[in-house]
């Protein structure tokens, strides 16, 4: 079979092209052109490989998609020191100046905490995903006594020091370490800037989601439209849509409830089909569940995506005023019975209560999309928690 290394999609097309030609010539029962042979096309993108299989002599193709992670990814790139520790960082407050964070450097990402309370994001420097533009401030003895980074393209400036001149001569240094090895410097990466206040979340790649993400991970959609924004009025949410992550033969999809009911779409066509314009904000929050990939939970899990798809949409008055579920198993005659509809956040709470990840009486119709944020800090059973929210990034 010959094999054959593209960088875009206009020899695929075309290969596709004759091959259909040449298959419709077989079921005309005429002879098929013999110049045509099985190929096999691979086609690269930046961060995407596509290969493609043609037979002319069968009537099917088989898209095989591989998602090619650069190299900030699969962890091959230079190994840089990761540091932690106490910084103070100027307030955007001038009354307030400089505040004690709990600082960590890790892997080309600079993240800073409430001193307290270590776990609470306060804001992330993705340095893979933006390019920034450092500077310093030196004493008289040429000593760093303070550093800037601004990213580029906007005029946000998070500024640090600390007042042991040692230490801040090891995060200065070490930040520029991580600066110079990034994609956001190498690329010269400024679109993550013209997110407002991107810094308030994790951000991922959308190849990251794709790669890391796997069943009952939650993604939230915040939608540019006026109905989306009178829907989070009325529920008085910073998202206007949930949904939930699974994983099919390696292939990332997204389980929702919409207004044309209940359905799938797999999570790369967001960026491939641009998708991603309609909405403002799109976050990751990744379940972690020491159970979730056992049999039991991941059967049920899988049996819910399946029997509910097709299922009508939903949101009226009367689900607000129902406060626990009406738990009924349906009876073989009931074959022809109404098949139950959901809202977005019910499809989701729904899904975790088949995880015995919520409580079976509290109704899934009380759930809304605010509940799966990070602020609402839902209580999951059996031990399992939700990760803060990953600001997904498209662009690049």
């Amino acid at each position: 079979m010959n094999k054959s290394v593209f960088q875009n999609n206009q020899r695929v097309q075309q290969a596709l092209m004759h091959s259909q030609i040449n298959r419709n010539i077989m079921k005309n029962n005429l002879s098929a052109d013999p110049n045509i042979k099985p190929e096999e096309i691979v086609v690269e993108s930046d961060n995407m490989q596509q290969t493609i299989h043609i037979n002319p002599n069968q009537d099917y193709q088989r898209l095989v998609p591989q998602v090619i992670m650069p190299s900030v990814y699969k962890g091959n790139r230079q190994q840089l020191k990761h540091l932690t520790g106490f910084m103070q960082k100027k307030s955007p407050h001038f009354i307030q100046g400089f505040q004690k964070k709990y600082c960590i450097l890790e892997n080309r990402k600079l993240s800073y905490y409430n001193p307290e309370k270590k776990t609470l994001l306060e804001g992330s420097l993705n340095f893979d995903l933006q390019d920034y533009q450092y500077s310093e401030q030196r004493n008289s003895q040429n000593k760093i006594i303070e550093f800037k980074l601004i990213p580029k393209g906007c005029e946000k400036e998070f500024i640090f020091r600390n007042e042991n001149l040692q230490e801040i001569q090891i995060w200065a240094q070490t930040v520029q370490e991580h600066l110079n090895l990034s994609d956001g410097k190498t690329k010269q990466m400024t679109f993550l800037s013209k997110t407002p206040k991107f810094w308030k979340h994790y951000q991922f790649s959308h190849l990251q989601v794709q790669e890391e993400c796997d069943n009952g991970d939650i993604v939230l959609f915040k939608s540019k439209d006026r109905f989306a924004a009178t829907t989070r009025v009325l529920l008085g949410s910073e998202f206007d849509h949930v949904g939930i992550l699974y994983k099919e033969n390696s292939q990332l999809y997204v389980y929702e409830a919409v207004q044309t009911g209940v359905g799938t779409f797999r999570w790369d066509y967001l960026k491939q089909q641009e998708w991603y314009k309609f909405y403002e904000k799109v976050c990751i929050r990744k379940l972690n569940y020491a159970q979730k990939n056992e049999y039991g939970v991941q059967t049920r899990f899988l049996e819910f995506i399946n029997d509910n798809l097709g299922n009508d949409y939903s949101l009226n008055i009367g689900k607000f005023f129902r406060f626990t579920s009406t738990i009924k198993k349906p009876s073989d005659n009931q074959q022809g019975e109404k098949k139950r509809s959901y809202f977005c956040s019910e499809l989701v709470a729904k899904a975790y209560k088949e995880m015995g990840l919520l409580d079976q009486v509290k109704s899934s119709t009380r759930y809304y999309p605010n509940d799966f944020t990070q602020e609402k800090q839902l209580q999951l059973l059996q031990g399992a928690t939700l990760s803060p929210e990953f600001l997904v990034i498209f662009e690049g």
